[in-house]
């Protein structure tokens, strides 16, 4: 369950950055070929329609100020990760000036599907529309070592996002949405945020799965369903 949790939006690092020039000429150029590759990502999809506002909140820096900080004419494509601390946030930040809830809901939902765990937009956009600027920040640029953080913020969340285990219920034990809705009710929150940070292949501890048996008979589950 923590990999569904963990979709870090990979293909937003690969946001190209742009710079050079004094003119304003230069820097228009710049912000068309900024808002070309990142219209043309396929591996960012979520971000169509968003090329122009990042170039333009980009270009606000300035050539000089760009120029600086590593991003030039010739970067664009490359790594965010190839670029000095400061030319990452001004990607970063460009990035976080443009984006929505929404946006960030399909990306969530965009890794979890490539993980082959597809989730709901009513799930992705809770956890979206609850996390803070600096936590969208840390799901969108943190590095593999950063991981961990990115699991806590989605999995301090669970209790005000119980749809993906609504989902999870319904999908694995064949329940219909309002019995899981019930089941989800009737979890404490920390059981909630313990089922979360299960792994894969691993499981719960004997008092949760009691209290979980519980919540199902409760809601009129039958038993011989839990196996």
């Amino acid at each position: 369950m923590k990999k569904i949790l963990l979709p870090l939006l990979a293909s937003l690092l690969l946001i190209p950055a742009c710079g050079g020039g004094d003119s304003d000429d230069g820097l228009k150029a710049l912000a068309d070929a900024i808002e070309s590759e990142i219209e043309n990502d396929e591996e960012a999809d979520f971000l169509s329609g968003k090329g122009a506002c990042i170039a333009d909140k980009a270009i606000a820096y300035g050539a000089e100020e760009l120029k600086k900080n590593g991003i030039t004419l010739e970067t664009i494509g490359d790594d965010i990760e190839t670029l000095p601390e400061g030319g990452q946030e001004i990607v970063i930040n460009s990035t976080l000036d443009c984006i929505t809830a929404s946006d960030v809901a399909e990306g969530i939902m965009q890794g979890a599907a490539e993980e082959g765990e597809p989730i709901s937009m009513e799930a992705a956009l809770c956890y979206a529309e609850n996390m803070s600027r600096e936590e969208w920040r840390v799901i969108i640029s943190g590095p593999e070592e950063d991981s961990e953080e990115a699991g806590a913020i989605f999995l301090g969340l669970i209790a005000d996002c119980p749809q993906l285990l609504v989902e999870i219920f319904m999908d694995d034990m064949g329940i219909d949405r309002s019995t899981a809705e019930c089941v989800v009710e009737a979890l404490s929150g920390p059981l909630l945020s313990s089922l979360a940070s299960v792994g894969e292949g691993e499981e719960p501890d004997m008092e949760d799965l009691e209290e979980l048996f519980m919540a199902f008979i409760g809601c009129g589950v039958d038993p011989e369903m839990m196996g």
